[in-house]
């Protein structure tokens, strides 16, 4: 037996079960209120680390009922400080662990939220990730360099409609309608099991069809095939979006980059936000409004505008 093991008593082995149990009951809460598997994994992964800290800080194993202000005033300050974490993930370890304590208040476990009393770190709001025009034409080009209608299918419905990886993942043959002049894709599987049409344009419309020609004859419906026949899942997604970004000579991209790329082509062409907001099925306008935001890119503009010719 390794000497940490011995140091394990019998009942700290029973509160650290204990705990597992809570945690797993916790996961299950989520898991019924609709919460994603990324979501889910995450809540996880913040609470396992937050109770390794807490465990050897005060050498006492974590429970709703032992966690206080200080306890939690201090895990910031080890994430800020001696870590070095940027204010948002400080936040979202510190809004997962009031998430956890308030649902163990709601359950009987304690008494209190002590995250009550613990003030988020303010942050300035960066704008997202998106493609400027001419990386735009770039990625489009490198792609049809490519000459695979499903790459350039998948591509364009991503970069013109706006829809995230996993919901174009589920799309079936069924969930896409075109006609001479109008076209629109259902999205049956969104974030939180929300149900959205979004209209297709020309550029989409015009792709898919040339991907419908080629597409093979498959046991099942999904609109994408991968190579071996097969569904083509969200990892076959992100490595054609980023090998096609790296032939462009574009750094970082990914399938999100693109979703916020059409919701920034739309704030830039005056689309109203509640419309934003509706395709890109955000159920609040304040998700919408990180479209607002200007990117360096937008600044670097903003200053040319008054150079003196």
């Amino acid at each position: 037996m390794l000497p940490t093991q011995q140091k394990i008593s019998p009942r700290r082995r029973g509160k650290v079960r204990r705990n597992s149990q809570l945690l797993r009951r916790f996961i299950e809460h989520l898991r019924s209120h609709d919460r994603s598997e990324r979501t889910i994994k995450s809540y996880s992964s913040d609470l396992k680390l937050f109770a390794k800290w807490f465990y050897e800080t005060n050498r006492e194993e974590l429970t709703p009922q032992s966690i206080t202000p200080i306890d939690l005033r201090e895990y910031k300050r080890y994430l800020l400080e001696d870590q070095g974490f940027k204010p948002a993930t400080v936040n979202r370890r510190l809004a997962s662990i009031s998430s956890f304590c308030q649902w163990a208040q709601e359950q009987g476990f304690a008494d209190g939220n002590p995250c009550d009393e613990i003030s988020i770190v303010p942050e300035v709001r960066t704008a997202p990730k998106w493609l400027t025009k001419r990386e735009q034409y770039a990625l489009i080009r490198a792609v049809q360099k490519a000459n695979r209608p499903r790459d350039e299918a998948l591509v364009t419905l991503m970069l013109h409609t706006g829809l995230r990886v996993s919901e174009v993942s589920n799309l079936r043959i069924g969930d896409i309608s075109i006609s001479p002049r109008k076209g629109e894709v259902i999205v049956r599987a969104g974030k939180g099991e929300k149900f959205r049409t979004v209209p297709l344009n020309s550029n989409v419309r015009n792709a898919l069809q040339a991907y419908f020609s080629v597409r093979p004859s498959v046991d099942h419906d999904y609109l994408f095939v991968g190579q071996k026949g097969e569904p083509l899942r969200s990892p076959g997604m992100y490595y054609l979006v980023k090998k096609y970004g790296y032939e462009a000579r574009i750094e970082g991209i990914g399938p999100h980059t693109l979703r916020h790329t059409f919701g920034k082509n739309l704030v830039d062409a005056a689309v109203p936000l509640d419309r934003v907001a509706t395709l890109l099925g955000h159920s609040s306008l304040n998700t919408t409004r990180i479209y607002t935001v200007p990117s360096q890119a937008d600044l670097q503009d903003a200053v040319e505008t008054i150079v003196t010719k």
